[in-house]
């Protein structure tokens, strides 16, 4: 698996990235605190020495977890953690929280989790290079932020590293995001390979219940482009079945393979997901392969409606 440079003061990153959103519990259901502990090895066994992860993941748990389980061996591993749009001292003191957590006197990469639209964000870059002064932080990140918006905060402070939504479905990033950072030399992440499995051809109808109702804030979940989507499901199986691979590996395949991006963000909560999800990083580049699974792509992009993000959220 080759490695990623994020900034000269940060230890070159795996291409594949831990996400622990999962590992919280909560929005996914509830988490099996040794699942999470397997899963988090077995990604270390698989090569990945980044792990990102959010307060806001399990109100603290995901962090906590990560902590207790990379201190022993501290300095062999990326972490990165993020803060929403916040007044100044508000963003300090979680901040502070997050570095109590992971039981750490430093995070690798710390990142605004979402902008907030009309609000001055340039102090928080700010306060980020004062972290990075006095050796709190090793790089700077935004997530979920427009081109737009990464411009109006570039003269408070350098960013390393974005962070997006981006998948075999779900591209709307090509556009102007992924060529911007590529040109201002940005490292690119991307989350949600999967759709949240949507990718993975488990979801047949819409799902439903407590645990699932929140998934229909994706768009690739809206109930007037499910059907649709659907049907390509169906042709993502057949070309997956062909190249002797899973649905899984083929999606993550066609991320893995995107020269936009950099890191890419897995979603793991077991042992067996993790192992699964690696063996895409296994395949070599295939150009038939890319070429069939971006027909299915080109048909879904029509289907979508104009939004900013993948989740269609009002920053």
């Amino acid at each position: 698996m080759k490695k990623i440079e994020i900034s000269k003061n940060c230890p070159q990153s795996s291409q594949a990235v831990f996400g622990t959103w999962a590992l919280g519990g909560e929005y996914w259901g509830p988490q099996n605190h040794s699942d999470s502990v397997k899963a988090i090895h077995a990604a270390i066994r698989g090569g990945i020495n980044h792990f990102d992860t959010a307060p806001v993941y399990g109100r603290g748990r995901a962090e906590q977890l990560i902590g207790q389980q990379l201190r022993k061996n501290r300095h062999d591993f990326i972490i990165s953690s993020k803060c929403f749009f916040k007044e100044i001292e508000d963003f300090e003191k979680s901040f502070r929280q997050s570095l109590k957590r992971l039981s750490t006197d430093y995070i690798d990469i710390f990142y605004i989790h979402w902008p907030k639209s009309g609000a001055d964000m340039r102090p928080l870059l700010e306060l980020m290079e004062k972290f990075r002064r006095n050796g709190q932080i090793r790089a700077i990140g935004v997530s979920n932020f427009s081109v737009d918006q990464i411009k109006s905060v570039m003269d408070a402070g350098k960013i390393d590293i974005v962070q997006c939504g981006y998948n075999l479905f779900w591209r709307k990033e090509e556009q102007e995001l992924l060529p911007f950072c590529r040109k201002e030399g940005i490292t690119t992440a991307a989350y949600s390979l999967l759709a949240q499995g949507l990718l993975t051809g488990k979801f047949r109808k819409m799902p439903e219940g407590e645990f699932y109702d929140w998934r229909k804030k994706m768009i690739l979940f809206n109930e007037d482009i499910f059907p649709g989507i659907q049907k390509e499901i169906s042709s993502l199986e057949e070309i997956a079945e062909k190249f002797n691979m899973s649905c899984t590996e083929a999606s993550i395949f066609w991320t893995k393979e995107n020269e936009l991006i950099d890191c890419n963000i897995l979603g793991c909560r077991n042992r067996l997901q993790t192992e699964a999800n690696l063996k895409a990083f296994s395949f070599r580049k295939n150009d038939q392969l890319i070429s069939e699974l971006k027909q299915i792509s080109d048909r879904v992009a029509p289907l979508l409606p104009r939004a900013d993000n993948i989740f269609n959220h009002r920053t």
